[in-house]
C-alpha cells in the first residue's frame, strides 16, 4: 500500500514539476523579437558576396564595336531605370550593355518585356550575375 502511494505521489510531483502554464495572452503576444549575432557573420557575408558570381541572366540592350554608343545606351537605360545594374563589358572587337541580374529566366523575361518599348532588339542571355544583388 505504501508503495503505491509513493508511486501515485511521485507521478502527481513529477506532473506538478513539469506541467506549464498556458496563457492564452502569451501566445498572441506580438512583441518584437531581438537578434544578437557575432558582427563576424557580417564580415563573412561580405567577403562571400564580393567575391562569388552565380549562373543567372541578363538583358543585353546594345552590342557593337563604338564605346561612345555603349556609354551613351548605359547612361539612358539609368536614367530611366536608376535601380537597375546596367554592366558595360568588353570583348575585343564588340562592346555588350548588359543589365540586371536575374537568377531565372521568367524573371528575365517579365524585365525584358517591360522594357522593350525603349529597347525593341534586346534579348536575355545567359551570364554570370552578382550575388550581392540577390541578397539585398
Amino acid at each position: 500500500m505504501k508503495k503505491i502511494i509513493l508511486s501515485i505521489s511521485l507521478i502527481c510531483f513529477s506532473q506538478l514539476i513539469f506541467s506549464q502554464d498556458v496563457n492564452l495572452s502569451d501566445s498572441l503576444n506580438t512583441e518584437k523579437t531581438i537578434t544578437i549575432k557575432d558582427s563576424r557573420i557580417d564580415k563573412l557575408n561580405e567577403k562571400y558576396t564580393s567575391r562569388y558570381s552565380l549562373k543567372g541572366y541578363r538583358i543585353q540592350i546594345y552590342s557593337g564595336n563604338k564605346k561612345q554608343l555603349a556609354n551613351q545606351t548605359r547612361a539612358s537605360f539609368l536614367r530611366v531605370h536608376p535601380k537597375t545594374k546596367a554592366h558595360l563589358n568588353y570583348k575585343q572587337p564588340h562592346y555588350k550593355v548588359r543589365v540586371g541580374d536575374f537568377k531565372t529566366k521568367l524573371e528575365a523575361l517579365k524585365y525584358k518585356k517591360f522594357i522593350t518599348k525603349e529597347f525593341p532588339s534586346s534579348f536575355i542571355v545567359r551570364d554570370e550575375i552578382d550575388v550581392k544583388e540577390l541578397i539585398e
